[in-house]
């Protein structure tokens, strides 16, 4: 049987994606007072606000505006000769990362012009320089912005100065920025930011959800159950999948990049018939019929804030649901609670570690194993001359 599929103009939405994520994540409901959020956080307490945030939310300040005609030509001719190459693998982007592209590359300029400051004038992008780079990099960093956020723009920088032939021009952030730590990034996840860890009653909250949306809520059960993330889980089509021990993941991923994540026991069997049964006949998928990827992700923050179920409010997001998969997942494979969870990674055999770690970020849909600490945390291993052999491999392995 064919199915529709109503969600056609996806690719065109997923550059806002990241944004609007980024906002509703930490926006509280607009009608939450201070006795409701006491309520909801059960006097825990919340997480600490990250640098590069201002009360809780990104800095206000957002790249772009005004760009002369010939230097907009001019980036314009640049990303369609490159469009979706990769900066040094010999692979293709997809089409999230090429309007990222195009989005910093512009801001960056914007910026510079913003400045209206006749030394670091520019009338061709192949006239640019070190001084244009420090400048702008500067005051994104002065104006607040998020160490993920400056580094993630210096390296797109820096791309786009091999694509102009300015080959190595771009160095180590550091030197773009007058604080070190405002680029300073880890990869290893510091707070646990699972719900769990965060003295959640998962189940409990997501029956709130479930109340007010069922297809919200069993879109949280999907990034529970199979680590999906929140555009994977609305994207999905449960009715034409898992018949074979596994879902398949090939809409909405990152990167386009399909995988298979195992169903390997009863919840998550639940999950996938109720899922199932809620499944739109026609389309396959979640939500209601007619209605766009857009209005359905709208309507699933909508819902979220509106039960505070945000970084502010309640201190964890729909991605935290994601991270508890992980946790538990390494623990099932490691036998070990997760490092973020005070796990000793010590006592697990490098090999088991290792072999974990490749099936974990798979599942994930990630493709580096050192990945996997972004989700279960990390501690530095103990050197040993010992090899150490377990008899668990064999099956971690298979």
């Amino acid at each position: 049987m064919v199915m529709e599929s109503n969600d056609g103009n996806y690719g065109a939405q997923k550059t806002s994606e990241a944004k609007h994520e980024q906002q509703t994540e930490n926006e509280p409901p607009s009608n939450a007072k201070a006795a409701d959020v006491e309520k909801v956080t059960g006097g825990r307490k919340l997480p600490n606000v990250k640098p590069g945030r201002v009360d809780g939310k990104n800095s206000p300040h957002k790249s772009g505006g005004f760009i002369p005609k010939r230097l907009n030509n001019q980036i314009e001719i640049v990303l369609q000769q490159h469009k979706d190459k990769a900066a040094h693998k010999d692979k293709k982007v997809g089409q999230g990362s090429q309007d990222k592209r195009r989005t910093v590359i512009k801001g960056f300029f914007a910026d510079l012009i913003r400045m209206r400051n006749p030394r670091y004038s520019i009338k061709s992008i192949y006239n640019l320089k070190q001084k244009h780079l420090k400048v702008v990099f500067t005051y994104l960093e002065k104006q607040g912005q998020a160490p993920s956020t400056i580094q993630n723009k210096i390296s797109i920088m820096r791309t786009f100065c091999e694509w102009i032939g300015k080959h190595g021009m771009v160095g180590d952030s550091i030197k773009y920025v007058e604080d070190h730590a405002s680029v300073r990034r880890s990869m290893v996840v510091q707070d646990d930011k699972s719900w769990e860890g965060n003295g959640i009653n998962v189940m409990e909250l997501i029956q709130k959800v479930t109340n007010k949306d069922e297809s919200v809520g069993m879109w949280l059960e999907l990034c529970l159950g199979f680590g999906l993330r929140v555009r994977e889980a609305i994207l999905y089509r449960p009715s034409i999948d898992g018949e074979y021990g596994n879902i398949s993941v090939l809409e909405g991923t990152k990167g386009d990049r399909p995988r298979t994540v195992p169903v390997e026991n009863d919840v998550q069997r639940d999950i996938l018939q109720r899922a199932k049964a809620l499944a739109d006949g026609k389309t396959g998928m979640l939500g209601t019929r007619g209605k766009t990827y857009a209005q359905k992700r709208r309507r699933f923050y909508t819902v979220m804030q509106s039960l505070g179920i945000t970084l502010k409010v309640e201190g964890v997001t729909a991605h935290g649901l994601r991270h508890q998969y992980m946790q538990e997942k390494y623990k099932l494979l490691t036998g070990h609670d997760a490092p973020i969870k005070g796990g000793d990674i010590n006592a697990v055999p490098e090999n088991i570690y290792r072999v974990a770690s490749m099936k974990l970020v798979e599942r994930a849909g990630h493709t580096r194993a050192a990945i996997g600490a972004s989700y279960y945390g990390s501690r530095r291993r103990k050197k040993t001359r010992q090899t150490v052999v377990s008899a668990e491999y064999d099956e971690l392995a298979d």
